[in-house]
């Protein structure tokens, strides 16, 4: 049996997007995760010279050092994709 977008779709169920109107975004990758344990900005790695989006990208971590979440700190709409960003929940 072919697996339709929509059965993709309910597979990612967990994954929610956050957007407010001074350009920063949250990712949280599963609403059950706990609390963020460890924050690791993308800014300072040596490739953030060629892939801009790097500045803007804090990675979050729970308690077992799984990743649960990505913070966007500004220019949302130059970092995720546009179709993220309208399905995006409005804060």
């Amino acid at each position: 049996m072919a697996t339709s977008q929509a059965d993709t779709l309910a597979l990612m169920a967990e994954i929610s997007v956050t957007l407010d109107d001074g350009g920063r975004a949250h990712i949280a990758l599963a609403h059950d995760a706990g609390e963020v344990r460890d924050r690791v900005p993308l800014d300072e790695l040596a490739e953030a010279d060629a892939v801009p989006a790097l500045d803007a990208l804090v990675l979050e971590f729970d308690f077992y050092g799984r990743l649960i979440g990505i913070e966007i700190t500004n220019a949302a709409a130059s970092v995720l994709p546009p179709a993220l960003l309208d399905s995006a929940e409005r804060t």
